[in-house]
């Protein structure tokens, strides 16, 4: 895994080192295929497997490399070398990003001139989407979790220091003190940024030197939730393959989103609309989840909510007259299906979803804008056409 150290040296070796001077002339032994930085360096060994190759062949640089900054990407030893396995493991941006660049974020441009280093990320959305990316090593701290991570990327997850909670996120003191160059956030109003709360504001975050981006929402106070949609994260994945020089890469995972969107469009072309609730605890009122993206994966997956799309809290005498012929149950962590499910059932007997035995768990975070969305899209379509049985994209 990747070394987190928040200075410019970063070293891994099996000894201790000690320079009495900056070196004049360097020799690096480097692996096939790696990304490195270097300073004062005239001389690369590549440590290549391959018996064949003579492991000892230098290649010389003409002078020495006087920018630390500059990022040298060996091809590799032979043609035979390996490609990364994963996202996760491919090679770190490099100064061919075209640097500086710009995107438009909440009605500001934000520019940037190389791929931010320390980054704090105060919404789990985001911190996922990093991951996916192949930027963990960049992540000095994370914040804002309100589920377990998806397998692929919980290891790498675990090794980002947390500084703050579910709902809860660090003090302007701590946040700052992190000395950030970027910090990613839900949304750019409330919540990880109330200052009542005694959390730092976009205005004094940025005061620091970093820069502040909304992933998901403008303004999570002023409704901005509605607007959300099934290519929200798309949008933002595609705004940090700009900011860190790996567009390339994002891409690839876009593409993938968008096709396991078609695959639900297909699968539901032709079928009759079924109605929905989207059912998430409460027993008077009941609370419901309606409005953004929770619309438009029920619509894309062949639904229509029968709520309102301002919808939170709705009496019994009103999820009784729905006539839902499904409810989904969304459950987060520390929610009992099998509660909340025999709740409905003794409640609403009546209602033609509970008749028909259409009560389907379907966790809340797989439908939140991030890298899973596309797996709560398919879990929606297989809850509300039974016959389908299409496989649900890997976590």
């Amino acid at each position: 895994m990747p070394l987190r150290d928040r200075g410019g040296l970063r070293v891994r070796h099996g000894g201790n080192l000690s320079f009495p001077a900056v070196p004049a002339s360097v020799v690096l032994v480097v692996p096939s295929g790696q990304l490195i930085s270097l300073q004062h360096v005239d001389s690369i060994v590549p440590a290549c497997p391959d018996a064949g190759q003579d492991v000892m062949t230098r290649i010389h640089s003409a002078t020495t490399v006087a920018a630390a900054a500059l990022l040298l990407a060996l091809a590799g030893c032979s043609a035979s070398s390996p490609a990364p396995s994963s996202l996760a493991d491919a090679e770190t941006p490099s100064s061919e990003a075209g640097y500086p660049v710009s995107i438009e974020n909440c009605g500001r441009t934000l520019t940037f001139d190389a791929a931010p280093e320390h980054v704090v990320s105060l919404w789990q959305a985001p911190t996922e989407m990093m991951l996916a990316l192949g930027l963990g090593d960049h992540l000095v701290a994370r914040a804002g979790d309100y589920a377990a991570y998806p397998a692929s990327l919980a290891e790498e997850a675990e090794e980002i220091p947390s500084i703050g909670s579910a709902m809860g996120w660090p003090s302007k003191e701590v946040l700052l003190s992190e000395g950030a160059d970027l910090v990613l956030g839900q949304s750019l109003e409330g919540y990880a940024f109330d200052t009542s709360q005694g959390y730092a504001s976009v205005e004094q975050i940025e005061n620091s030197g970093a820069q502040v981006y909304g992933a998901n929402i403008c303004d999570a106070d002023g409704g901005d939730a509605i607007a959300m949609t099934l290519d929200t994260p798309i949008d933002t994945l595609r705004d940090l393959g700009v900011i860190f020089g790996v567009s390339d890469r994002a891409e690839e995972l876009i593409a993938d989103l968008e096709q396991d969107k078609q695959t639900v469009i297909d699968a539901v072309e032709g079928k009759d609309t079924v109605e929905v609730a989207f059912y998430n605890g409460g027993e008077g009122p009941l609370i419901v989840l309606a409005g953004g993206i929770y619309d438009d994966a029920i619509e894309t997956a062949g639904g229509r909510n029968v709520f309102p799309a301002d919808s939170v809290y709705v009496s019994k005498e009103d999820f009784a007259a729905s006539d839902a012929e499904v409810v989904l149950v969304g459950t987060f962590e520390g929610q009992d299906y099998d509660t909340l499910r025999a709740y409905l059932e003794q409640t609403f007997p009546d209602l033609p979803a509970v008749q028909a035995g259409n009560l389907v768990e379907i966790p809340v975070d797989d439908t939140d804008a991030s890298v899973t969305v596309m797996r709560g899209l398919t879990e929606i379509a297989n809850a509300l056409h039974s016959e389908l049985e299409l496989t649900v994209p890997a976590p």
